[in-house]
């Protein structure tokens, strides 16, 4: 408890501007030890505000971010609940379960500091504000300067089918085994807010393809992941297995000097197709100052170099058997690297899942993996879609959304380590994706934007057309509404990001008025 306690002593502010990506640190690390030591240059604010829990395990993982996000002592107690030094006290345990109640509790807290935070020194015309505001009860520009814990007794006043409406998708969440190593991912996976739950025996985490999870046939139990991660909305799932290796990789690994490097490996003449698509793809960033090298045929040792040196990206095309990638000479075994410096990896080839954990223990931050048998067919279309949504800067977990929005693949495909590493970062300021949708009655688009391991939530969105100049929370799905469809296509083309079309992948700047 006293641990999880220090997470709020790495925000920068306690005013509603916490609610800024750039004004929340990173909670400091845990390691498992005899006894506690927290060292003497970690400080918590004062705020006034304490997480009384029942001192379980699962209690302590659950309320874990919001602890971090109001600097709250967690302590224990007989029930569930806030509390603050004036008295005040709000139950983390209503008629819903308690998972739900602190997610739910997080939520709104965030967008209601997103609203109050606009009497601050960005007082941008948001849309949720004038959303919001006729339904609330307090004086937003009175509150702004208030103390945190008076702001929190007031956030938790208002109703939350008041704010429900407007709560942008929450969408990371993770699953946890309530295992004390499970405290030792917890300062990285706390650092997206997301939404925690435990697995009991009644809600195991999923260890099979179909929900995400797998281990080789010849020892099922083996490396069993102990984080589940999932990104997605209402109608799509993705999952991930998230390793303390892959995000202490990603807090330590230094920015490169120099343009941004790019391997393209083909270990098969046959997949020459496949090979030529995505080289393409990642060649198209005239914008960016970028190296893309290609190889071919790789013995084993240069297969090691090309994962040894340091680079951004490394995409695999080619065979991997249950002895490793296969090779010109042999097979190598991912486990047998020593180090690998490349920071991110797609291994386009059937059952990668077990080689891909083994680049993350060496030194990768995250990749994309699969865990059965891929059709050429589908890995040649799922290779290319996943280069050109990475090479206009969308995030991995991204890919594979919008890879299963269009069809084209289910759930062979998985993300291991941290999701939320893109590759190159995008021309628009934040990775965007639009869906137009099949009813073209109104002139309308819908847009998914992305948070990334370096644009965490918090962020707004400029939605300036003719119809209005609003600012919207940058994150989840937001539905833009236009006048008219010269005015979409007048958005379509003010910047190039990934459309979905009539169960098509396409570029905003190539749809024509006729198409709408």
């Amino acid at each position: 408890m006293q641990a999880v306690s220090m997470f709020g002593s790495a925000l920068k502010t306690t005013s509603p501007e916490r609610s800024y990506p750039t004004l929340r640190g990173h909670p400091p690390a845990i390691e498992l030890a005899d006894e506690l030591d927290v060292p003497k240059t970690l400080c918590r604010p004062e705020t006034g505000i304490r997480i009384e829990i029942p001192p379980t395990l699962e209690q302590i993982l659950v309320v874990a971010p919001l602890a971090y996000y109001l600097a709250a002592a967690v302590v224990p107690g007989s029930t569930p609940q806030l509390a603050t030094e004036t008295g005040y006290t709000y139950s983390l345990e209503d008629e819903a379960r308690f998972e739900r109640t602190v997610d739910q509790t997080l939520k709104q807290l965030f967008l209601l500091d997103c609203i109050v935070r606009t009497e601050g020194e960005t007082p941008l015309p948001l849309y949720e504000r004038q959303a919001i505001e006729p339904a609330l009860d307090f004086d937003i520009a009175h509150l702004y300067d208030r103390p945190i814990a008076e702001q929190l007794e007031t956030y938790l006043e208002v109703p939350f089918e008041t704010v429900q409406s407007q709560l942008p998708d929450w969408q990371f969440e993770t699953r946890l085994e309530a295992r004390p190593d499970s405290l030792e991912i917890l300062p990285f996976l706390t650092n997206y807010l997301p939404t925690i739950t435990v697995a009991t025996d009644a809600r195991p985490l999923a260890r099979t393809p179909q929900a995400g999870i797998r281990t080789t046939d010849t020892d099922p139990e083996s490396a069993l992941p102990l984080t589940q991660q999932v990104w997605g909305d209402e109608e799509i799932e993705i999952t991930g297995t998230g390793t303390l290796p892959a995000f202490w990789n990603g807090i330590t690994q230094s920015p490169r000097d120099g343009p941004l490097e790019i391997d393209v490996i083909c270990n098969d003449p046959d997949m020459g197709t496949e090979f030529a698509t995505v080289h393409s793809a990642y060649r198209d960033r005239n914008d960016l100052p970028l190296e893309v090298t290609v190889h071919f045929d790789l013995t084993t040792a240069e297969l090691e170099d090309v994962f040894a040196r340091e680079s951004d990206f490394v995409h695999y095309i080619g065979h991997i058997d249950a002895d490793g990638f296969r090779c010109s000479d042999g097979t190598l075994d991912a486990a047998d690297i020593e180090t690998v410096g490349t920071k991110a990896f797609v291994l386009n080839a059937c059952r990668s899942y077990e080689q891909g954990l083994h680049l993350l223990e060496a030194g990768a931050i995250g990749g994309i993996v699969t865990f059965d048998e891929i059709e050429n067919a589908t890995a040649v279309t799922a290779g290319s879609t996943i280069a050109r949504l990475l090479n206009v800067g969308l995030p991995l977990y991204a890919t594979l959304h919008i890879l299963q929005k269009l069809g084209y693949v289910n759930q062979q495909y998985h993300i291991v380590g941290d999701g939320t590493v893109s590759v190159v970062q995008t021309n628009q300021g934040l990775p965007t994706a639009g869906l137009i949708p099949r009813d073209r009655s109104e002139a309308a688009i819908r847009l998914i934007i992305y948070p990334t391991s370096y644009q965490k939530m918090g962020g707004v969105y400029n939605l300036a057309t003719k119809s209005a100049d609003l600012y919207r929370l940058a994150f989840g799905t937001l539905n833009l509404q236009l006048e008219s469809t010269a005015e979409l296509v007048e958005y379509l083309n003010a910047e190039s990001f990934p459309v979905l079309l009539n169960g098509e992948l396409r570029w905003s700047t190539d749809v024509k008025t006729y198409e709408l």
